[in-house]
């Protein structure tokens, strides 16, 4: 056996008696334990790298004064310990590297103001817009306020903020003959076609719509509890929603986990599958799944539904004690509704349900070229997808027109 005294803080190296691997190993004062962890490896010297990343990611800090801790420590933790978990992940791991490459060995206590504006203007330097730094900046203290509220840190120092976002870029929105293209071309993917179906009529945010599970829809009362049981409602709140006729054909289905499903299993994004078909149905590589979102809040309120309801279907409005049992009026959300039915009408597209909500196996059609039948204002119309767009026969017209 080798020498097992390296030690990192409170933890060192040991190894079991008979086996060569490597454990990272501490005392445990309140259950007055030895634990340990494998490190998964013999070799002494990798070990010892493993056991300081460990320390880094997980071993327990109480307390630390702000100038004796680095940042990039605090923002390691927060990746391993909180936001590699989140739907924003990607965005978060973004923000935490220009952290890190910006910072680098400076300590808590180092983010002073000056230096803060230093690094806004570093931020700015490399073409991010005010909006984009804001968001940037916000990943940062979040990381700091979270060391500071599991105790990690005494004390977090303030961090700026950009209040002029005017530069912001306005998101993107799909007028109606986008959307029928989408909608078409989705069907081909049955696990996408539902998730746009789902996030249209409800306004949820994607994360919500993939968490949805049959035990959160209620058939009698039409209600739609977007927030599952035992989940804490967090700043991005999930209402309870009515269920639209035009999603209720949707809601059937009981005996799944979830009501987006890929190969039998709950996935947490549609990106890569949703890229594809905004590039088949020949649409603008902007539109992202959160366009969905986007387009029918603003075609809620432009077809003059109040305010607060679009707020309700959003999350962004909390309700208050008199409105618990809201949801259980019939005219719950009742102008948005319809307003969502009324615009599905306006598309006037067949919306054909999945044989099954749930995909067992891959569905990607066989043929990518050939698209399903729909009926276009009552009546069925051939509709095959060709290499330069969407042939399908207008009736206005009277002929088979081509649609890029």
């Amino acid at each position: 056996m080798q020498d097992e005294r390296f030690a990192i803080g409170d933890h060192w190296l040991t190894q079991r008696p008979g086996s060569g691997t490597w454990y990272a190993t501490w005392y445990e004062t309140e259950t007055r334990q030895t634990r340990r962890r494998s490190l998964g490896t013999e070799d002494f010297r990798q070990a010892q790298l493993k056991l300081a990343e460990y320390v880094t990611k997980y071993a327990e800090i109480r307390h630390a004064k702000i100038d004796e801790i680095t940042l990039a420590k605090v923002l390691v933790r927060y990746w391993h310990q909180h936001a590699c978990n989140l739907p924003s992940k990607d965005t978060a791991r973004f923000a935490l590297l220009l952290w890190t490459e910006f910072w680098g060995d400076t300590t808590i206590a180092g983010l002073t103001v000056p230096r803060q504006k230093k690094f806004i203007e570093w931020l700015k330097a490399r073409g991010y817009r005010n909006s984009n730094v804001s968001r940037l900046l916000s990943v940062g203290r979040a990381a700091v306020n979270f060391a500071w509220k599991n105790q990690e840190i005494v004390s977090a120092p303030f961090i700026r903020d950009i209040q002029d976002r005017s530069d912001a870029q306005e998101r993107r929105r799909l007028d109606p003959d986008e959307m029928r293209r989408l909608l078409i071309a989705a069907q081909a993917w049955p696990h996408v076609y539902v998730f746009c179906i789902i996030m249209l009529n409800t306004l949820a945010r994607p994360d919500a719509v993939f968490d949805l599970r049959p035990d959160q829809v209620g058939l009698t009362d039409r209600v739609i509890d977007l927030n599952p049981k035992g989940r804490p409602q967090t700043k991005k709140r999930r209402p309870i929603v009515p269920i639209t006729n035009t999603l209720l054909p949707f809601m059937q289905a009981q005996a799944v986990p979830r009501f987006v499903m890929w190969r039998g299993k709950p996935i947490k994004t549609v990106k890569k599958t949703f890229k594809l078909i905004v590039k088949e149905a020949g649409l603008s590589e902007d539109i992202v799944p959160y366009s969905l979102r986007h387009t029918m809040a603003v075609e809620l309120r432009r077809r003059g539904v109040p305010a607060w309801e679009v707020e309700g279907f959003l999350g962004h409005r909390r309700p208050g004690v008199t409105e618990t049992y809201a949801h259980f009026a019939p005219d719950y959300l009742g102008h948005g509704s319809a307003a969502i039915d009324a615009y599905f009408a306006d598309l006037s597209i067949e919306l054909p349900v999945p044989s099954t909500i749930c995909v067992p196996t891959a569905c990607h059609p066989s043929n990518r070229e050939t698209l399903p039948t729909l009926t276009f204002l009552n009546q069925i119309k051939d509709v095959t997808g060709a290499g330069e767009g969407i042939r399908t026969l207008d009736p206005n017209l009277g002929k088979v027109v081509l649609y890029p």
